[in-house]
C-alpha cells in the first residue's frame, strides 16, 4: 500500500515533483504499488538520444512540464532516473536533483523515484525546509542498494544489446546485484561499482571461472580469438581444446605442437600451462613453470635442461622426461641445446641424448676431448655397449685378441694412441700373430646348410664391433656363434669378395655402407676437417640395421641361419698416426698408402709381402696416395685383417635350466685343481659351451649334450667365498653358477645359488 506522503501528493496539485527514495528491497514492490494506484510510468532510458548515450534531463524536464496537458499523463512515476543520475557520479547527481526538485511541472504529478542516490537526495531534501512542509519526499527504511556494473568494452556476447540505454532498461525492470553492460561512456565517478573490462583476457578469465593464466602468455589478438570460440563452445575451455584435438597425447610429439606461430599451436601452450601438474612429467613442469612466453616454449623444452647440475636431485628424473619429450625434434633444433649445452664442459656429457646424430656426435667429440665418463652408458647406451670388453672365444689368440680390441676401441673413442700401443703394433708386426688363425674361407665352407643361410656381406666390419654385436643379439632374442678368422693380404676388397662370389646359398647382400662411412667421399666424414672420431655413431647405426634385418629375416623364417661376414676391417689409429714412409718405391702407394705392388729390394722392417702386394703391418704409408678419410685398410694390422664370420639364428624359447652336479664334491687339488660338472637342459652349440670367470674362459667337454664337464686348473685351494661363473653357449650368454671349493679334507658348508634365467 502506498505511504501517506504520496498519496497526499498525488491527491493534490503542488506544481513540483516528488522525491521517492527507494533501496533494492523495495523498488519493485513500490513500483507495482505505484501501477495499482493508476500512476503512468516513464522510463528514463526513453530520453537517451542514441543507444549508448546518457539519457537527457533537459528532455525529462520538458517532457513533465507538458504532461498536465494530458489527463492521461498528468500522474507519473519516473523509474531509471535515479540509476542514471549514479552512473554520471556525484557531483553530476546532486546538481540534478536540486534542479529537478524546483522544477515547475504545472497541474501534473511526478513521483520520481530514486534508486542509487539515496544519500545524495537525503541530502538535497534535508537542505530544503519546503520539501518536508510540502511533502513532496519520502524515504524507505532501507534505501540501500547492492548493484555493481561489470562493463565488457566490444561484442563479447555477455550482453544482449549494447549502450547504455539496455543497462538502464535492466535497472528499470528492477534489476539490482551483478550487472553486464557493454558502454563506450566513461563510469569512472559512478556511484555504483563499476569493473571495466577493456581486453579479451579479461572478459575470459570471467567466463572461465577457473582460467588462472597472465595476459603477458598472449597477445590481444590471440586473446580475442580465444574469446570467440569460448562463446561457440559454451564458455567452456576444456571444449575449446577439444575442438582443435588438443589433448595429453600432443606430448608424443612436442616438436610439432610447438613449431610454427598458428594459433593452435599457442593453444597448445595454455593446455600445457594449465595441465603441466597432470602430466606426471617432471621436466615438462620445470619447463612450463619458467615459460611465459609461447615463442619461448621450444628452446626452453631443448636448453632449461642445462640450468640443473647432474648432482641435483631432480636431474636423473628431468633428463628421462625431457630425452622423451624432445626425442622428435630435428637436428637443427637440437644445435640451439648443444651450443646452449657446451658453456660448461663438465656437465655437458650429463644432458646429451642418444637421440639424434647431431648429439651422438657430440658424445664422441666430449669424450675425445675430456676422457671417458661412466654417464656413458645412460646417454648413449650403444657407444657403452662398444666398449666393452669382448672375450674372444677362439682356440687361437683368445686372450691377445681380447686386449688388443679393447684398447683399440678406446684408444679409437678417445683420438688418441699410446707410445705402449704403437709398440703393441710393431711387435705385431714383426711375428705377424694372425697366422695362427683360420681363413676367412674356411669358416665359410664349415657353414653346414648354405641353402637355408642367408649371407649377409658388411664391408669393412672388424671384430671390433663384436661387444656391440652380442649386445644387440641378446636384445633380439637371436643366438650367436662367432668365428674368428683373418682375411687375405693386402686387405682390400678385391682380393676378399671369393666367399661372397662363391656362396652356393640361394640368399646374399652386400652391405657398403661401413666401407663408405670410413673411407668414401659419399660418407661425408673427413679427418682433415674434423678431428674426432665422429663417424662412429654412423658406423654403429650401420650394424644395429644390419641386426634388425637379420632379426626381420629368421623371424619372417625366410632362412634357418643368418651369417654376417666381411672382406676386411680397418684401421683408425693408422690415420691418426698419420706415419707417411720415408722410402722411394718404383710404384705408387694404394688404399692411403697401406700396400703397394711388390717391388725388389724393399727392406721395410715391418712389412708382409703376399699376392703381389708389400703390406704394412705399423701405422705406416707408403707415399703416393691420398691420404684417408676418417680409417683406412690395405694393410697387415690386427683391426685391418681379422674379421669375424657371425652365425645368427633364432634362440629356442626354452628356459634353460643349469645345475651343478656333486656340489659336495667340488675340491681344490694342488696338481689337477678343480673338476665341475653341470647339467644343461639345453643348448644350441654343443661343442662351443664355456664358462668365464674372473675373466678366464674355460672350455667343458660333453658326451650327451646335457652334461659338461670342466677342468679348472688353476684353482688350486678352497676358499670360503663362494665362485661365480657365466655359463656361455656359443657366444650366448645363458646364465650364471655359483659354487663352493672346499679343501680335500673340508666338509662343503654352503650350496649353490643359481638364476638359470638370464
Amino acid at each position: 500500500m502506498l505511504c501517506r506522503e504520496v498519496q497526499d501528493y498525488i491527491e493534490k496539485t503542488n506544481g513540483l515533483p516528488f522525491f521517492y527514495v527507494v533501496g533494492d528491497e523495495d523498488y519493485r514492490n513500490v513500483l507495482e504499488e505505484l501501477k495499482q494506484a493508476g500512476i503512468g510510468v516513464v522510463r528514463m532510458s526513453e530520453f537517451c538520444l542514441k543507444d549508448d548515450k546518457f539519457p537527457s534531463v533537459d528532455a525529462l524536464v520538458d517532457y513533465l512540464r507538458t504532461s498536465d496537458v494530458d489527463c492521461r499523463e498528468n500522474r507519473v512515476a519516473v523509474i531509471g532516473l535515479g540509476e542514471a543520475l549514479a552512473l554520471r557520479g556525484a557531483d553530476f547527481a546532486e546538481k540534478q536533483l536540486r534542479r529537478l526538485k524546483d522544477a515547475t511541472i504545472g497541474n501534473a504529478r511526478a513521483i520520481l523515484l530514486l534508486r542509487g542516490v539515496s544519500a545524495l537526495a537525503t541530502k538535497v531534501i534535508s537542505d530544503d525546509n519546503k520539501m518536508a512542509d510540502q511533502k513532496r519526499a519520502y524515504i524507505c527504511a532501507e534505501p540501500s542498494t547492492n548493484i555493481s556494473i561489470t562493463n565488457v568494452q566490444g561484442d563479447v556476447g555477455l550482453v544482449a544489446k549494447a549502450g547504455v540505454k539496455y543497462l538502464l532498461t535492466q535497472l528499470e525492470d528492477g534489476a539490482c546485484g551483478a550487472l553486464y553492460a557493454s558502454t563506450s561512456l566513461i563510469l569512472d565517478q559512478a556511484l555504483f561499482s563499476v569493473c571495466n573490462l577493456s581486453d579479451a583476457h579479461s572478459v575470459i578469465k570471467l567466463l572461465a571461472s577457473d582460467f588462472a593464466l597472465d595476459s603477458e602468455l598472449g597477445t590481444e589478438e590471440q586473446w580475442r580469438q580465444l574469446l570467440e570460440d569460448l562463446h561457440k563452445c559454451n564458455r567452456d575451455i576444456n571444449a575449446v581444446f577439444q575442438k582443435y584435438s588438443i589433448d595429453k597425447s600432443i606430448v608424443d610429439d612436442l616438436r610439432t605442437a610447438t613449431s610454427g606461430i598458428e594459433y593452435k599451436n599457442w593453444l597448445i601452450f595454455l593446455y600445457l600451462k594449465l595441465h603441466a601438474d597432470d602430466f606426471g612429467r617432471a621436466y615438462l613442469k620445470f619447463v612450463m613453470d619458467a615459460t611465459s612466453k609461447f615463442d619461448d616454449l621450444k628452446t626452453n623444452l631443448l636448453v632449461k635442461i642445462t640450468e640443473v647440475s647432474h648432482h641435483d636431485e631432480n636431474f636423473s628424473k628431468f633428463y628421462d622426461d625431457r630425452k622423451k619429450l624432445v626425442q622428435c625434434f630435428p637436428e637443427e633444433d637440437l644445435a640451439i641445446f648443444i651450443r646452449a649445452n657446451d658453456v660448461v664442459p663438465e656437465e655437458a656429457i650429463y644432458r646429451l641424448t642418444d637421440n639424434t646424430k647431431l648429439e651422438k656426435k657430440a658424445v664422441v667429440q666430449w669424450i675425445a676431448h675430456n676422457g671417458l665418463s661412466d654417464a656413458i652408458a645412460h646417454v648413449y647406451p650403444a657407444l657403452h655397449a662398444y666398449l666393452q670388453k669382448y672375450r674372444f672365444d677362439c682356440p687361437a689368440l683368445a686372450e691377445e685378441l681380447t686386449e688388443y680390441f679393447d684398447s683399440y676401441k678406446r684408444q679409437k673413442v678417445l683420438n688418441t694412441i699410446s707410445d705402449e700401443f704403437i709398440k703393441l703394433v710393431e711387435r705385431n708386426a714383426e711375428k705377424p700373430l694372425y697366422g695362427r688363425l683360420p681363413s676367412r674361407g674356411e669358416a665359410i665352407n664349415a657353414i653346414p646348410d648354405k641353402n637355408d643361410t642367408y649371407l649377409y656381406w658388411i664391408d669393412a666390419l672388424g671384430v671390433e664391433y663384436l661387444a656391440y654385436i652380442s649386445s644387440l643379439a641378446r636384445e633380439k632374442n637371436l643366438s650367436m656363434q662367432i668365428d674368428i678368422a683373418r682375411a687375405d693380404l693386402p686387405t682390400i676388397t678385391s682380393m676378399n669378395r671369393k666367399f661372397y662370389d662363391q656362396w652356393t646359398g640361394r640368399e646374399k647382400y652386400k652391405d657398403e655402407r661401413l666401407d663408405k662411412i670410413k673411407h668414401k667421399e659419399e660418407g661425408g666424414y673427413f679427418f682433415n676437417r674434423v678431428k674426432e672420431p665422429i663417424h662412429i655413431p654412423a658406423e654403429l647405426d650401420v650394424i644395429k640395421s644390419a641386426m634388425d634385418t637379420a632379426a626381420t629375416e629368421l623371424g619372417m623364417n625366410k632362412c634357418k641361419s643368418f651369417v654376417i661376414a666381411s672382406d676386411h676391417g680397418a684401421s683408425r689409429l693408422a690415420v691418426i698416426k698419420n706415419q707417411e714412409v720415408p722410402y722411394d718405391t718404383d710404384t705408387k702407394g694404394e688404399h692411403s698408402g697401406r700396400c703397394c705392388r711388390a717391388f725388389d729390394g724393399c727392406d721395410l722392417p715391418y712389412k708382409v709381402e703376399e699376392n703381389g702386394f708389400i703390406c704394412l703391418g705399423d701405422y705406416g704409408r707408403f707415399r703416393g696416395s691420398r691420404a684417408a678419410n676418417v680409417e683406412v685398410h690395405g694393410g697387415a694390422s690386427l683391426e685391418e685383417i681379422v674379421v669375424p664370420v657371425i652365425t645368427l639364428t633364432l634362440k629356442k624359447q626354452t628356459d634353460v635350466e643349469i645345475s651343478v652336479l656333486y656340489p659336495e664334491n667340488i675340491t681344490a687339488d694342488k696338481t689337477n685343481g678343480v673338476t665341475l660338472q653341470l647339467h644343461i637342459s639345453y643348448v644350441t652349440f654343443p661343442n662351443k659351451v664355456s664358462l668365464l670367470m674372473e675373466e678366464k674362459r674355460y672350455y667343458g667337454n660333453t658326451t650327451d649334450q646335457t652334461h659338461y664337464t670342466f677342468t679348472l686348473a688353476d684353482i688350486k685351494r678352497a676358499r670360503s667365498k663362494p665362485y661365480e661363473a657365466e655359463v656361455y653357449d656359443g657366444a650366448d650368454l645363458i646364465g650364471k653358477v655359483s659354487f663352493q671349493v672346499k679343501g680335500k679334507t673340508a666338509k662343503m658348508n654352503e650350496y649353490f645359488d643359481f638364476d638359470g634365467d638370464f
